[in-house]
């Protein structure tokens, strides 16, 4: 009973290291693609001010149809696809800064 009660416990704990591992990844593979799609956008939209990514972020996301366009720019850049980012990019409206 002891042997079944420590493998079934070490499965466990492997398991959650294992998931802990794939999200510090994920969350730092989507931190490179944010940077990725803010630096294309500001070369797309020369904006006026120097702002924030932050700031700058938040204004486009404030408009419904750039949110779409984001995520499928991200769909792409995760799917290695370079036309398809770069066609969601180029329908992002900028915003005025």
């Amino acid at each position: 009973m002891s042997i079944v009660r420590n493998i079934t416990l070490l499965l466990c704990v492997v398991w959650s290291a294992n998931s802990l591992a794939n999200s510090a990844y994920e969350s730092l593979q989507f931190g490179k693609y944010k940077q990725q799609i803010i630096s294309d956008l500001k070369k797309a939209c020369h904006p006026q001010k120097k702002t924030s990514d932050e700031v700058w972020a938040n204004k486009i996301l404030s408009n419904e149809d750039n949110k779409t366009y984001i995520r499928d720019a991200r769909i792409a850049l995760e799917r290695n696809n370079e036309k398809n980012y770069w066609d969601a990019i180029s329908k992002v409206e900028c915003p005025e800064m």
